[in-house]
């Protein structure tokens, strides 16, 4: 037997244990947002709820940094932004890049945001920053070196807004730290969204290793399982290492036709992907390349870059 057969043998009897309906943290912070802030689709107006001023943070406290503007996939990602910092228990800054001068609107929208922040998750301490600069790619960098996430939405076509598809790549490729790109054509989401799995696309690189790593310890936050693809032959022995120590209910699939259309239709189904960088002198295996190239752009949910 294989390591991968050995490895798939050993979780299919967890993987019946578990009841894929159950209760999830993840799912029951996706419920609560939804109804807190009450919008039917990302282009419905949030009405402010005045009285809330910024929160401070916690000393020593991790903290989650999304860029935000006014299009509505924007919107989405401070949704995603302050899920993740109420599961980890960390503080939330928003932040808005303005060119010159004063920005009233920019004001409001940060004040608007905060509002949709706290109307779900009072206890989550949020901040804002409105930062003078040219290059907002940069400035959220740097707003950012200190983050434990940093999330950005990510436009679907061509055009890109301040914080759309180019400002989405670059952090994406430059940032030091683990980045959640925002891609959502379906949002508000349905109820089985709660349960969805962690995909992580899993090869024998160096790199790979890094995102099963933070695949694991996502899941393990959320309360929801994990499903890692791989290629005939590919990923065995992180598999094995990682899954045989794991409590985190664990799902492998063997992909065995193009790996791009596999993991677009795996990304249908998942709550997230991640996936690592290459980084520098780091030799990818086959799927890494693929998913690293294509699912920024193409995946069907939010997408995390690690490494």
């Amino acid at each position: 037997m294989t390591n991968i057969d050995r490895t798939t043998a050993e979780t299919e009897a967890r993987r019946h244990t578990a009841d894929l309906r159950r209760p999830t943290r993840f799912g029951d912070a996706i419920n609560r947002y939804l109804g807190a802030v009450g919008y039917p689709d990302p282009h419905t107006a949030v009405p402010v709820i005045a009285g809330y001023p910024d929160t401070p943070a916690l000393p020593d406290a991790g903290v989650v940094v999304v860029g935000v503007d006014d299009d509505p996939i924007s919107h989405i990602a401070v949704d995603h932004a302050a899920i993740e910092a109420e599961l980890h228990g960390w503080a939330l800054r928003l932040v808005h890049v303005r060119r010159s001068g004063k920005d009233e609107a920019g004001e409001r929208l940060l004040h608007r945001l905060t509002d949709r922040v706290h109307a779900s998750a009072p206890s989550t301490p949020v901040t804002s920053r409105l930062v003078l600069g040219s290059d907002p790619a940069q400035q959220l960098l740097t707003e950012a070196a200190d983050a434990g996430l940093l999330v950005v939405g990510h436009r679907h076509g061509a055009t890109a807004t301040a914080f759309g598809r180019s400002v989405a790549d670059r952090v994406g490729r430059q940032h030091s730290g683990p980045v959640l790109v925002v891609r959502m054509p379906g949002w508000p989401v349905g109820p089985e969204w709660g349960t969805r799995p962690i995909v992580v696309a899993a090869d024998d690189s160096a790199p790979s290793r890094a995102a099963v790593e933070y695949a694991f310890a996502e899941a393990k936050v959320r309360g929801c399982d994990v499903t890692m693809l791989h290629l005939a032959g590919d990923g065995t022995n992180i598999a094995h290492s990682l899954d045989s120590r794991s409590a985190v209910p664990v799902h492998h699939k063997i992909i065995s036709g193009d790996p791009v259309t596999a993991l677009i239709e795996a990304s249908d189904k998942a709550a997230a992907v991640v996936i690592a960088r290459h980084g520098h002198g780091a030799v990818p295996g086959r799927l890494l390349t693929a998913a690293s190239h294509v699912l920024p752009h193409r995946a069907h949910c939010p997408v995390f870059q690690v490494g």
